[in-house]
Formats: C-alpha cells, sequence, structure tokens
C-alpha cells in the first residue's frame, strides 16, 4: 500500500458536474498533452492510478499552460466539457480524467490539486517514518495547513531528525517544493492518503 502526499488548496467550490468523455476523446486528450509536454518541456499529464486500458485508471492532467480553445477541440467543443477546462484555468488546478467501473463512463472534472503542485507517492512505511519525523501523527490520512508545514521544515530540531534519514531526502526536497507554492488567495493544505 501506498499513501500519497499532496497539495490541495482548501477551497470548497461548487464544482461543474462532470462531463462524460469518449474513448477517442481521451485519445486526442492523451496525444495533445504529450505533445505540448515535449514542446514545454514538462509532463501535462501526471499519472494517478491504473493505465488508459485498465479496467478502471484516473489521471490529472495540467491544462492552465495551454489555450481553452486547444484543449477543448479534442472534445468538440462540448460546453460541459468547457465548463471544466474554464473553472481549472481559472483556479489554476488541474483536470480528472477517471473511469472507475470497467463498463462504466470516462469522466472529466475538477481536480483538487493546484496544477504545479508536485505529489510524492511512499509506501505506506516509509510515508509513516516521514509524518515521524516531522513530528505529525501518524494517520493514514490527513491534513496540515502549509504555513504549518514550513514552521516544521525550518525548526531546527525538527530539520536535524529529517537530515538524519538520508531515505528522506528527495521527499524532504519535494515537501520544501510544496512548502514554498503560493496560492492567490486562503492557504493550501498538505493532504495525504
Amino acid at each position: 500500500m501506498t499513501i500519497t502526499f499532496r497539495v490541495e488548496d482548501g477551497r470548497a467550490i461548487l464544482a461543474p458536474t462532470a462531463a462524460i468523455i469518449t474513448p477517442d476523446q481521451l485519445a486526442s486528450l492523451r496525444d495533445l498533452l504529450a505533445e505540448q509536454s515535449l514542446r514545454l518541456g514538462f509532463a501535462l499529464l501526471l499519472p494517478g492510478s491504473g493505465v488508459t486500458g485498465d479496467t478502471w485508471f484516473a489521471f490529472d492532467a495540467r491544462v492552465c499552460h495551454l489555450s481553452l480553445a486547444v484543449v477543448s477541440k479534442c472534445f468538440d467543443h462540448d460546453p460541459s466539457v468547457i465548463a471544466i477546462l474554464d473553472e481549472a484555468q481559472f483556479l489554476g488546478r488541474r483536470v480528472r480524467v477517471a473511469q472507475t467501473d470497467p463498463t462504466g463512463d470516462i469522466t472529466m472534472r475538477l481536480s483538487v490539486n493546484p496544477d504545479a503542485a508536485p505529489e510524492i507517492a511512499l509506501a505506506n512505511p516509509k510515508a509513516l517514518a516521514l509524518l515521524d519525523g516531522l513530528g505529525i501523527d501518524r494517520m493514514v490520512a490527513g491534513m496540515v495547513p502549509m504555513t504549518e508545514l514550513r514552521r516544521r521544515l525550518t525548526d531546527p530540531r525538527i530539520r536535524r531528525r529529517l537530515d538524519s534519514d538520508p531515505d528522506m531526502a528527495e521527499s524532504i526536497e519535494t515537501l520544501a517544493t510544496m512548502a514554498a507554492l503560493k496560492p492567490i488567495e486562503g492557504e493550501y493544505l498538505l493532504a495525504w492518503i
């Protein structure tokens, strides 16, 4: 089992209804994201679980760096998809594409993750050791405000404890990147599940 650490914006908004997309539209989106990833020099498709073609899958797509018209063309300018893409670009979030049932529809919805935020997926023992090192209760799922994470990462006592474990170096670096992200308004949260 793994625990994924991610950034959430903590804003409770009334998200647009999920849009149903076809396998051909999904293929068109994946092609566009692959092409634009090469042009921009960073990944626009972020794997979640499974892969397209599995009985179930989910992934996030970064759409904030692309024009709404270019992305919506993959979906024949479907108004329900445009509503999700527009909201994602306005809030600076990703979109989530998923199929949760082998015979079910492929859906697109607004993701809870900010567009540029990294994620860390760790095996349970390493994730729990990271939480211990940070001095956070060992819960399989939880959230802390980013201000609290920043405070813990700059606390000399906690930092010495984290730096003493060489296996934590990459995770600490990613957490520091997460902690440095600044939202337009409100506060980000570090969430893990």
